[in-house]
């Protein structure tokens, strides 16, 4: 008979352990969620902030297409706004990595007519914004649920 109060006591272990292993495994889980969640929301901020950033140095097609002072379009840094959809891309949830997609042409677009001082850019400044929403509101939704 001693045996089974062995065997009890060894059995009532185990399953004390696998409790904690469950219960670390979830607080991890919970302690992840909401880290994607927070870097959702930086990220969308951190995007919105670039993409405005160059929104407004390309929103002047009539200024002799130069930037800042003199220097050409061209030599604009498109590092922070690279790395903010980059960031969204390892982040975001699978709808606002096609919107980012969708962004990533609509830039190019919006800076190539804004450049050359074609009459669409406005235009594409719109959609650019219209693009940004989305993202915003998609990642809204993605938090919130």
């Amino acid at each position: 008979m001693g045996w089974i109060a062995s065997a009890i006591s060894g059995l009532s272990a185990l399953l004390s352990l696998i409790a904690v292993i469950l219960v670390a495994r979830i607080n991890a889980q919970d302690d992840h969620a909401k880290w994607l969640r927070e870097e959702r929301v930086r990220s969308a901020i951190q995007l919105k902030l670039a993409v405005s950033q160059v929104r407004v140095q390309f929103s002047r097609p009539g200024d002799g297409r130069r930037l800042d002072g003199g220097q050409p379009a061209r030599a604009f840094d498109f590092a922070e706004v690279n790395a903010a959809m980059a960031h969204m891309d390892l982040v975001g949830s699978t709808g606002t990595v096609a919107l980012v997609t969708e962004l990533r042409g609509q830039l190019r677009e919006f800076v190539r007519e804004s450049t050359e001082n074609r009459p669409g850019w406005r235009a594409r400044r719109e959609a650019l914004d219209t693009t940004v929403d989305s993202i915003v509101e998609t990642v809204r939704k993605d938090v919130v649920s």
